[in-house]
């Protein structure tokens, strides 16, 4: 894919929009916004790719993917991270799908500090990337072409789509529930199961009476 970013950069392509002043893609990009045209290429040699969770940690995610300039990283690389709920070992579809937001991620090595404006729009558009460009995806044409130079070459997307629980919707899992006699204050944890058992009704060793159960009310219908 950098060879297609690049190809279209060096060659004489259809302008985004009307205007355009006539001339390579890369002198129309540093006359532009500056630079040399070395900046508007992509180079695979101060790239790095990894697949990781992303800003949601262990949370379902509205970020795909992120680019990491090298001025930021430190180690002279652009570092993408690839989210780990993208998969692509079922179907061709999503390898194509993971294709396409590698190359959106690609393009802002070769746009840094532009964000999704500038030189970055101008770039993704001539690839073949359109919609809104923070979430961009694939036209037709762009997605043929990742199937047959890519996916048909290089193989599925080796990766299997990880599941992350969306905030909020995660089990109640095993959390021990506190359970405190008001007279004596002897205290005590235990599971939701054994409180289930009881009846909701805990009785404090101490012979006080019953107990109170903070902060556990069962949901109606729920099985002991």
């Amino acid at each position: 894919m950098g060879e297609w970013i690049n190809e279209f950069m060096a060659g004489e392509a259809a302008k985004i929009a009307p205007g355009h002043a006539r001339g390579t893609e890369l002198k129309y990009c540093v006359n532009r916004w500056g630079h040399k045209p070395t900046y508007y290429k992509f180079n695979p040699k101060t790239t790095r790719v990894s697949c990781s969770l992303q800003d949601g940690g262990f949370t379902k995610s509205r970020t795909m993917a992120h680019c990491h300039y090298s001025h930021a990283t430190g180690n002279k690389y652009d570092e993408i991270r690839m989210s780990v709920e993208l998969g692509g070992r079922k179907l061709k579809a999503d390898s194509m799908r993971v294709a396409d937001i590698l190359l959106h991620e690609m393009i802002h090595t070769c746009a840094a500090f532009h964000g999704h404006k500038g030189a970055f729009k101008h770039i993704a558009q001539g690839v073949g990337l359109t919609g809104k460009m923070t979430s961009t995806v694939a036209t037709d044409e762009l997605n043929d072409r990742i199937k047959a130079e890519v996916v048909d070459v290089l193989g599925k997307y080796p990766h299997a789509k990880v599941r992350l629980v969306p905030r909020g919707q995660r089990g109640r899992g095993s959390r021990l529930i506190k359970c405190i006699c008001t007279a004596c204050d002897f205290n005590l944890r235990t599971t939701r199961k054994w409180i289930n058992k009881a009846s909701h009704e805990l009785l404090c060793p101490m012979g006080c009476g019953m107990m109170t159960i903070i902060g556990y009310a069962p949901p109606i219908g729920e099985e002991e």
